[in-house]
């Protein structure tokens, strides 16, 4: 006897597709198809002392000997006054039901290293003597730096030159604001994005440290590099 059958229950049961596979005067055991595709039964129990035990023992034997899994059970509520021959239903399926792995958690991503803020060129070995030219060791420091910003865009960048207290004060000027520019100019040229950028000579002013000394006029003598980011 072929049947059809929608099943909506907590595991998703979908149409009936199978014919009834036994029968009795209080069951009636159904092959549906479950929403996964797997071969799954219902079992229909009826009669005033048919309950949920009855529909177990008929899905045991449907089953054989491989055990029996609820999948779902349904037994409608009855009113006082209405009879007790309403069904009992139970889903069930032959074998352990196939449990899908859980999705194995992805790693978190590693944290963005911060851009950088500062840098200080400083020192007689990133120019030629009275000169604005770069020379190979300051161009190394500044691909690194601009390696390191890489995938920003600043909001400013500002390049500011400095001088030791040798020489006049406006010749220190002018060679701190030289300097100034060629280094801006590198950074713009080997990528460092900015929305903005600012170079200035300030000559002698403004000493990290002691002019006296020639250990303290090398270090007077500096471009220094500072960013703002968004």
């Amino acid at each position: 006897m072929y049947k059809k059958l929608v099943v909506a229950s907590l595991i998703s049961i979908g149409a009936l597709a199978g014919c009834t596979t036994a029968s009795g005067p209080t069951y009636n055991v159904y092959e549906i198809q479950s929403a996964n595709g797997a071969k799954a039964y219902r079992v229909d129990c009826h009669g005033i002392f048919e309950g949920v035990s009855a529909c177990v023992a008929q899905a045991q034997r449907v089953c054989g000997d491989k055990p029996a899994y609820k999948l779902d059970t349904m037994e409608r509520l009855r009113a006082p006054n209405e009879a007790a021959n309403d069904p009992r239903i139970l889903t069930f399926q032959c074998g352990a039901p196939t449990v899908q792995a859980e999705p194995a958690p992805q790693p978190a991503p590693a944290p963005v290293p911060p851009a950088p803020r500062q840098l200080d060129l400083s020192g007689d070995a990133n120019f030629a003597t009275d000169s604005a030219t770069l020379t190979p060791k300051a161009t190394a420091t500044l691909d690194e730096f601009i390696a390191a910003g890489e995938g920003v865009t600043f909001r400013a960048v500002t390049v500011s030159g400095y001088t030791d207290s040798t020489g006049s004060a406006s010749h220190n000027k002018r060679l701190s604001g030289r300097r100034a520019q060629s280094v801006l100019q590198y950074l713009k040229n080997h990528g460092l994005r900015s929305q903005s950028y600012h170079a200035e000579g300030y000559g002698a002013s403004n000493p990290v440290a002691s002019n006296a000394t020639v250990a303290g006029r090398a270090q007077n003598r500096r471009v220094e590099i500072h960013v703002t980011t968004q």
